[in-house]
């Protein structure tokens, strides 16, 4: 009896050992793999961001005197140049006040005149002592009086007229009007301010953007990198323009340090309009013709069982495919239990280096190494294949598990 439980105590524990044994490849042989195809494409390298359409030179044309504005000349969209008068305000106040100014300064001529001469006679017979100093002295104080009222008469019929000048509002500049805030028979009071007016833009043919480009971005935006956008009316247009200007003051938006870069865009068609958002890629790198890989399969996860079977493939092809300072670094990573797992086996290669698993002619699961280039959200750029036996467009790459049921 005893005898008979020993022998089968050492069948089951022979049963659980093959069990466990054998179970790896039960799970290999029950699974089958979704595949990923390498193809040759182009691709880029980019950094997305949002900005606003505006020109190149706008001016707030407003008046520095208040009263009421008796004629508009111009309209929105109106072509104007520089020197064109664009409104007039009502000069009735101003004139009748000049007209009083210009009264008291000939009052003041006259009151000048007179004590001119009285000042010359008297110094004439002061020389003679003919009269006292005392004369002398009150003829040549009367006559500097009236010189200077003579002098503020002239210079408060000067500051009329000029006054007058400015109610007839001109443009400073060639360009368009794209705003116009005021009507006719309007009151404006410029006391603390200049009211604005008209805004001219001085080129709409020129635009630029002003784009928020967040701070983990901003070191691989460049001058003159070629930028990419689109605007929500043509969605299907694709425009493109030059970085002009990186401004280095930081800008918060939601508690994100954004920093704004300039733009400069061509706008002879005339289909950009100032205001508009505009959606931008940076164009940091770009390649064309070249081998791709779909990132899902750089991504894939093994299972432990093909962890276990691909250990020896990894260890054998390290030693002649990565250098010293890589190959040391990833050996100890994939003989350590707690690194060598499916989310962290590739941990240790340096962001250039990355690799794959694939089936041999043979059908067996095999792992090839390839130096990366230019990666974009879906998919990636082979240089090169660390083994120099490259794989061809078209073959087949492994990308994820599926179980069978």
């Amino acid at each position: 009896m005893k005898k008979s439980t020993t022998i089968i105590l050492g069948i089951i524990t022979l049963l659980v050992i093959g069990y466990f044994f054998v179970k790896p490849k039960l799970e290999n042989k029950k699974q089958e793999f979704t595949y990923t195809t390498i193809k040759k494409g182009d691709i880029e390298a980019i950094v997305s961001s949002t900005g606003t359409l505006e020109a190149i030179n706008t001016v707030e044309v407003g008046t520095q005197i208040s009263g009421t504005i008796s004629k508009i000349y111009v309209d929105y969209n109106d072509k104007v140049n520089e020197g064109q008068l664009l409104a007039e305000m009502d000069l009735r106040l101003l004139q009748t006040n000049l007209l009083t100014a210009q009264a008291n300064l000939a009052v003041n001529e006259a009151r000048f005149k007179q004590a001119e001469e009285d000042f010359e006679r008297n110094k004439v017979l002061y020389k003679e002592k003919v009269i006292s100093e005392q004369q002398y002295n009150n003829s040549k104080y009367t006559y500097e009086q009236v010189l200077s009222s003579k002098k503020a008469s002239e210079a408060s019929v000067k500051n009329i007229e000029v006054s007058m000048s400015y109610a007839r509002i001109k443009s400073p500049i060639n360009g368009t009007i794209i705003e116009r805030t005021v009507e006719e028979g309007q009151t404006v009071a410029a006391s603390f301010a200049t009211p604005r007016m008209f805004i001219i833009a001085e080129d709409l043919s020129k635009m630029q953007i002003l784009a928020d480009v967040d701070e983990s971005d901003i070191g691989y935006i460049k001058d003159s990198m070629q930028v990419r956008f689109s605007v929500q009316t043509f969605p299907e247009v694709k425009f493109y323009g030059l970085v002009s200007q990186i401004r280095l003051q930081p800008i918060k938006i939601n508690n994100v340090v954004n920093y704004q870069v300039v733009v400069d865009v061509d706008n002879k068609n005339g289909m950009l309009l100032p205001g508009m958002t505009t959606n931008l890629e940076f164009i940091l790198d770009t390649a064309y013709n070249v081998l791709l890989i779909n990132n899902s399969a750089l991504r894939f996860r093994p299972n432990e069982a093909m962890l276990k079977d691909i250990k020896p493939v990894l260890k054998e092809k390290t030693k002649w495919l990565l250098v010293d300072s890589i190959r040391q670094n990833f050996i100890e990573a994939i003989t350590n239990e707690e690194t060598y797992t499916p989310a962290n086996f590739k941990s240790n290669l340096p962001p250039h280096i990355n690799g794959f698993f694939y089936k041999d002619e043979t059908g067996k699961i095999d792992f090839k190494f390839i130096e990366t280039g230019i990666t974009s959200g879906l998919e990636s750029e082979i240089k090169k294949f660390l083994d120099e036996t490259p794989l061809r467009e078209g073959d087949k790459i492994i990308n994820s598990i599926k179980e069978k049921k």
